[in-house]
């Protein structure tokens, strides 16, 4: 029963879908945002996980009159010095990175007449192959994959027999298509409550051209779900997780580092962590993760993206990036 007290306490100061949720707004779709930059902490309290760790360099609110904007829950680089975020009301948006000459915004729908349907709206994780340019994106409450070309004028999908028992609000977070052209999918909650891993599938090739996953366990640190995932250049594969603390109300998230070469079918993928986010971070929560650089050893840029839920007063669309050197392979 205090499990329980407790778990409603957050639930209130967390959803504003059920308490707090603005109004609807008026259907504008101007194609605008704003980056309004927010303070740094001092550098003692800007690096994840202690010395070593994820230095933070910029952090930023993000803001637009557009109908379609917020509740991001998956980011992917589809070009140099572009983020594309996808939403979980079936929304992308394309912007600029900052810092960047990139410039122009570009906010929609990704598959257009599904705003209705709720299986085609519930886009929770992302990944694209740099060379074809197509993007994947992972349905959680069909329990789905989605494939679309670059400027999403075609799409095909798929629904994995091996995921049809997952959860309808736990299904695949976190996604990341590897360079060797494997595809690795962990659901976001467990299935069975009493269970503390996650169940896990790494397909050969793209899912949508035929081939049965193998099967595997990903057991995140207790409180943690996982929110999203991407390959560094070195191979390993950086998860972010998000959990939830109960005082003050508020959301923690986490770093962790697995390598995709410690993968064994029915086994448990072992991770190596890399720190959490805490205030003075600005701390939200943060559902999309994309890398870039990091070529022949240089440092790494992480960005991080929160998911609103649609809120302007107890959530916010933010974006965080940091520079880091991840500790060699051993």
């Amino acid at each position: 029963m205090r499990r329980l007290l407790l778990l409603l306490l957050v639930v209130a100061g967390l959803s504003p879908g059920l308490l707090w949720r603005d109004g609807l707004p008026k259907e504008v779709y101007t194609q605008s945002i704003e980056l309004l930059p927010l303070a740094l902490p001092g550098a003692a309290d800007r690096r994840i996980g202690g010395s070593g760790g994820p230095l933070l360099t910029g952090a930023w609110q993000l803001k637009s009159p557009n109908f379609d904007f917020g509740s991001y829950s998956a980011l992917v680089v589809p070009k140099p010095g572009i983020l594309l975020s996808i939403s979980d009301r079936g929304k992308y948006l394309r912007f600029g990175m900052p810092g960047s000459a990139a410039a122009g915004v570009e906010i929609g729908t990704v598959l257009p007449g599904s705003d209705s349907y709720k299986p085609l709206q519930d886009m929770e994780s992302a990944t694209r192959d740099p060379a074809s340019g197509r993007i994947w994106i992972g349905l959680e409450f069909s329990q789905a994959f989605l494939r679309l070309d670059p400027d999403f004028s075609r799409h095909r999908m798929i629904a994995p027999p091996e995921m049809r028992h997952w959860r309808a609000n736990g299904g695949p977070e976190a996604m990341t298509r590897l360079r060797d052209g494997r595809f690795v999918v962990i659901a976001e909650q467990a299935i069975h409550w009493s269970d503390t891993s996650r169940e896990a599938l790494v397909f050969a090739r793209d899912p949508l051209d035929g081939g049965r996953p193998a099967k595997f366990r990903f057991t995140p640190p207790p409180g943690y779900d996982p929110s999203d995932m991407t390959q560094l250049p070195d191979g390993r594969v950086l998860i972010l997780l998000r959990g939830l603390k109960f005082f003050p109300p508020g959301f923690a998230v986490r770093l962790v580092m697995a390598d995709p070469a410690d993968i064994k079918p029915g086994g448990d993928w072992p991770w190596r962590d890399v720190g959490e986010l805490s205030s003075p971070i600005p701390m939200d929560n943060y559902e999309g993760l994309a890398a870039t650089g990091g070529e022949n050893g240089g440092p790494l840029t992480l960005w991080l993206i929160s998911d609103d839920n649609q809120s302007k007063i107890i959530q916010r669309s933010l974006l965080l990036r940091f520079e880091w050197k991840p500790p060699a392979l051993r």
